[in-house]
């Protein structure tokens, strides 16, 4: 009980209007502001990307054989790979042209050529039909000049496979902003008990019948109901309001977020513990600066090469961002789980510096 009471002293943050409407304001101006100013970022022009192709060959024509052998040639002096099936199926073939692993997938018989193409690379895929049209024209002029009987109907058939969707500006700042504020929420959390000091209300807190323990739990678990109640409103009104994709399965995106609450929380506490005063609060504002720009807050971060690349990789924006936007967008449920596990170990981390350094201390 006198942990849900803490709790729920810390939830009286709702009283204040001008502050929850300030809290609200804020990160959904800020979505729109970076969704609208950078929307060229992600609409702006095609560029040839490297072309592959996977193909499998099971034909047993001595013409065709040639006529491929010389294409292939052809195409790898034009920079164009092709890479040839091994062990693996056709349909595990079509999900990585889907994945735009590769342009796409030529399957060659007797019966002629059939291509898969995905749809999301238009100008590569009009290259390579192209080239497989003349290769085509040129197999119908050797069966012509040899007499052999010319294959019936389109000898070149295609086919569109959907590209993985990808986020527009607002959709991407939407997830974006709201787990930078998430980071952000750290602040509030390192100064729980500094805010006891400071009001000399520490030492009534531990000549209470309440333990240490549960002064520590209620307001941990009154915070993280706060924020999870913040983070909900935010979400929902960027989806209503800007129209802002976060896909079809709403609750697992919020465990992630959820997640990263727990994170921010226990990181603002073990920094808390660790430092004392505004040191605390500088450092964390440091962190949540240099996660926050290396994490893809306000850039996209996954085409960065070098040491961006390899920073971003530590940054909990980075890895809750990656994993919602590929269940967003890719309706990959199993980007979850490794995102969840690395805040919550982390959080122990942290928790654990926490708890460790408060009983040490004598008071708070």
């Amino acid at each position: 009980m006198n942990i849900l009471r803490i709790a729920g002293k810390e939830l009286k943050v709702f009283r204040d209007i001008k502050m929850l409407l300030f809290m609200l304001a804020t990160p959904v101006l800020l979505m729109l502001i970076l969704g609208t100013a950078l929307s060229g970022n992600f609409n702006g022009t095609v560029k040839v990307d490297p072309i592959r192709v996977i193909f499998s060959y099971d034909s047993t024509s001595r013409t065709l054989e040639t006529q491929w052998e010389g294409f292939l040639l052809e195409a790898k002096a034009s920079g164009i790979r092709f890479e040839e099936v091994t062990s693996r199926t056709e349909t595990d073939v079509v999900r990585d042209v889907q994945n735009g692993l590769y342009t796409g997938y030529a399957r060659i018989v007797d019966d002629g050529i059939s291509y898969y193409g995905n749809s999301g690379n238009g100008i590569e895929n009009g290259i390579v039909q192209g080239l497989l049209a003349a290769l085509a024209d040129r197999y119908r002029l050797t069966i012509a000049e040899t007499d052999l009987p010319a294959p019936d109907g389109n000898y070149v058939t295609e086919a569109s496979v959907d590209a993985v969707r990808q986020p527009g500006g607002l959709d991407y700042f939407a997830v974006a902003v709201t787990t930078m504020i998430i980071l952000y929420s750290s602040l509030t959390a390192g100064q729980l008990i500094e805010t006891e000091r400071s009001r000399h209300t520490d030492l009534r807190l531990l000549v209470s019948p309440v333990t240490k323990g549960e002064i520590f739990a209620g307001k941990i678990v009154g915070t993280l109901v706060l924020n999870a109640i913040f983070v909900a409103i935010i979400v929902l009104l960027s989806k209503y309001m800007f129209g802002a994709n976060w896909g079809e399965h709403l609750w697992l995106v919020f465990l992630v977020l959820l997640t990263e609450i727990v994170l921010a929380l226990s990181l603002g506490l073990g920094v808390g513990y660790c430092l004392k005063g505004n040191a605390a609060g500088s450092v964390l504002m440091i962190v949540i600066q240099a996660a926050a720009f290396v994490g893809g807050a306000y850039a996209p971060v996954d085409q960065t090469t070098g040491i961006m690349n390899f920073l971003s990789r530590y940054s909990p924006l980075h890895w809750s961002n990656d994993a919602i936007l590929q269940i967003i967008y890719a309706g990959n449920l199993m980007a979850a789980p490794p995102a969840m596990m690395l805040n919550l170990g982390c959080s122990v981390l942290l928790l654990a510096l926490a708890i460790v350094l408060m009983r040490r201390r004598e008071g708070l």
